[in-house]
């Protein structure tokens, strides 16, 4: 009868591990997503709702192939599909929805994965003084092993247009990577990548970042606090052109099959000094 007991014990405890038990399974819970179905996208109103001055902005999306590659549409008012529509929540916020499986198809020319991503198309130098702000937050059928961009600025270096500073998830944590790449835009000044935490986050948190430059130095804010300064090198070149993107683009070399989902209110790029 002990022996029974025992064993009883041993079985209840290995389901409560594997159920929900672990301190990892509470910080990671498994969120059901998956892409909308036609009748469902027919319901729903495009992201550029609850986007200020969307013709400032290109959306790129999947083709759904390796050969059709990244498509790059101008975001309109009628503009929606799987990858990018309105979400409205039980307050009447208005979030746009950046929707996206890793394991898709359509990678742009000198990307390591796929996105769903805004790309603004008013240029400026580090010699200005700009800003992007947004509040987002986020789902994943797995979030403990998702990687994924919510914000960057690229450079539009010699060889190609190279990350200078790119807001990332994992594992529950929100980092900046910041990068002091030469004119190529391979060559790394000091031969290293800058990270800067940002806190934790967990599903569905509402986070306020913003990205400030003004005369190469970089300021990163979490919830309206100063997060990290950032003084970009000597050879990081003042004067080519950069652009802001926000939404969301997996690092998950590997194109795993994981779902998430990016929703983005009150995103604002400030290119005039204000």
């Amino acid at each position: 009868m002990k022996k029974i007991f025992l064993s009883c014990t041993f079985i209840f405890l290995l389901l409560s591990c594997s159920h929900g038990g672990t301190a990892d399974s509470q910080k990671f819970p498994v969120i059901e997503t998956h892409y909308c179905s036609q009748a469902e996208l027919s319901q729903r109103k495009s992201g550029s709702c609850a986007l200020e001055n969307y013709e400032q902005w290109n959306l790129q999306y999947p083709s759904g192939t390796e050969e059709g590659g990244m498509i790059n549409a101008g975001v309109t008012a009628e503009l929606k599909n799987r990858y990018f529509s309105l979400y409205t929540d039980a307050e009447g916020k208005n979030y746009m929805r950046f929707s996206l499986d890793a394991s898709d198809k359509g990678k742009s020319k000198n990307g390591s994965s796929v996105r769903s991503e805004l790309r603004h198309l008013n240029e400026w130098t580090l010699a200005d003084k700009t800003s992007l702000e947004y509040t987002f937050f986020l789902t994943s059928t797995d979030f403990s092993s998702a990687k994924f961009t919510v914000g960057q600025f690229l450079q539009k270096c010699d060889k190609k247009d190279s990350p200078l500073c790119r807001i990332e998830v994992e594992n529950g944590m929100i980092t900046a990577k910041v990068n002091n790449y030469e004119r190529d835009g391979t060559t790394k000044a000091d031969g290293k990548t800058h990270n800067y935490s940002l806190g934790s986050i967990l599903q569905k948190q509402e986070v306020t970042i913003k990205i400030s430059v003004d005369n190469k130095v970089l300021n990163l804010y979490r919830d309206g606090k100063k997060y990290a300064t950032h003084n970009f090198h000597e050879n990081v070149e003042s004067t080519y052109e950069n652009y802001y993107k926000a939404g969301i683009y997996y690092q998950n070399k590997d194109s795993p099959k994981i779902f998430s989902e990016v929703f983005i209110r009150d995103l604002k790029v400030n290119l005039s000094g204000d």
